[in-house]
């Protein structure tokens, strides 16, 4: 008799897990409970906080790289000894670069 029993409620609680999602359904068209909200406007702004983030680290990387590489460039173009003869000239260009 248990085991019938058991078998009973066993099919109880299927049918009740498989008719859920359309019970839920018919009664958020009917009014009487509140749609789910949807999960997909949330992923699209992480994605995008990421890309935007991303986007802003990235373009600072390139700024700080380019600077640096334009400071080398300029120290490299005034310390080169093959113009210039003058010392006076090259140590004031070199002083005024170091400020």
């Amino acid at each position: 008799m248990t085991s019938f029993k058991d078998a009973g409620v066993a099919a109880a609680r299927g049918t009740k897990e498989a008719a859920a999602p359309r019970v839920n359904v018919v009664l958020a068209k009917v009014g009487l409970r509140k749609p789910p909200a949807p999960k997909w406007p949330w992923v699209a702004g992480a994605i995008g906080a990421g890309l935007a983030i991303g986007g802003a680290v990235a373009y600072l990387w390139y700024r700080q790289r380019s600077e640096s590489i334009g400071e080398q460039l300029l120290a490299d173009e005034l310390l080169d000894d093959t113009e210039l003869d003058d010392r006076a000239l090259q140590e004031e260009l070199v002083d005024s670069v170091s400020r």
